[in-house]
């Protein structure tokens, strides 16, 4: 397999180009080290969500998600949603929007083909490090590891948030071990209030209201969902199918590691966007306190380190 790593620009950013026959993977150290643009060459297709503009909406510390760029690939840690640190010693300590690292410049270093990346916790002292590489024609490969420096224990989630294009032939296609959906979303028009519970795929919302959940709808909807799957998955992988091209995209972790898993659903409803994430985590309903008090959380040791991986694969 011929690859290649190379730097380049996107809007107006400067960027690092992982490529091989098939894809082409642009990577932005400088902002959360994201993976901005999964790009299938002969297809001539871009996977992930692009926004629009010339400029991009560089992020800043402690900025709210939404106020960005709002696309590609980002890593959400040591939250999503904002919220106060749990417990001793850092209890009370305000965590910003989707975590610290997306909105940090990274380190980098190329290394036979592979992009390492590291960046540091501003409130919380930990070492956040991955690895990207592509490991064939139609699979990127992310290894994972977070150090926790402190002599205390480090209660953390950590989501995947890849913004997936989508249309009303996508199906979310999950485990037979996914039974049962949680809303954690205030504003979600088919799914109630936060914390209710539904079946999947079919929701009965009330006697007269049935949705599949799995179908994405049209964007003229003008709606966002944002639900997890309430059990522990038995399988590590979810994917998107569309159902006319038969293309699919399918992630894969280590289910010990990462055993619960998030869907984030914008019909149009959210900046006017259309996009669909799945999102493998290390802990549920968006919040860290909420999480550690559930104990659907995952823990970093003190003077430990906590390593996981996770690979898309594009059929």
């Amino acid at each position: 397999m011929s690859e290649r790593i190379f730097h380049g620009k996107y809007k107006d950013i400067p960027i690092i180009f992982l490529e091989n026959e098939k894809l082409i993977v642009k990577i932005i150290p400088q902002l959360g080290g994201k993976i901005q643009s999964i790009f299938h060459k002969e297809k001539n297709k871009e996977y992930l969500y692009q926004a629009v503009g010339d400029k991009y909406k560089k992020p800043k510390y402690d900025m709210l998600f939404e106020k960005s760029e709002c696309s590609g690939f980002d890593d959400m840690f040591p939250t999503i949603a904002s919220c106060y640190y749990p417990v001793e010693p850092w209890q009370g300590i305000r965590i910003p929007d989707h975590g610290e690292v997306w909105s940090l410049p990274w380190e980098y270093e190329i290394n036979n083909n592979i992009i390492n990346l590291t960046v540091y916790g501003v409130r919380f002292p930990y070492k956040f490090k991955k690895e990207i590489k592509l490991i064939n024609t139609h699979e990127i490969y992310i290894k994972y590891k977070v150090y926790n420096h402190a002599n205390y224990n480090f209660y953390f989630i950590w989501a995947a948030h890849p913004l997936f294009n989508c249309n009303q032939n996508t199906k979310i296609i999950l485990p037979d071990s996914a039974k049962e959906i949680i809303n954690v979303y205030d504003k979600s028009k088919r799914l109630g209030n936060y914390g209710d519970v539904f079946s999947w795929p079919i929701v009965h919302a009330d006697l007269n209201h049935k949705y599949n959940m799995s179908r994405i709808r049209a964007k003229s909807v003008k709606a966002c969902e944002k639900y997890y799957v309430l059990n522990e998955i038995k399988e590590g992988w979810s994917s998107l199918y569309d159902i006319e091209t038969k293309e699919m995209i399918t992630l894969s972790y280590p289910i010990e590691k990462v055993p619960y898993l998030g869907i984030w659903v914008n019909e149009g409803g959210l900046l006017g966007q259309y996009n669909v994430a799945l999102e493998p985590c290390t802990g549920i309903f968006d919040r860290l306190d909420i999480a550690k008090q559930w104990n659907k959380i995952k823990v970093i040791k003190a003077k430990n380190k906590y390593e996981w991986f996770l690979k898309i694969t594009i059929n």
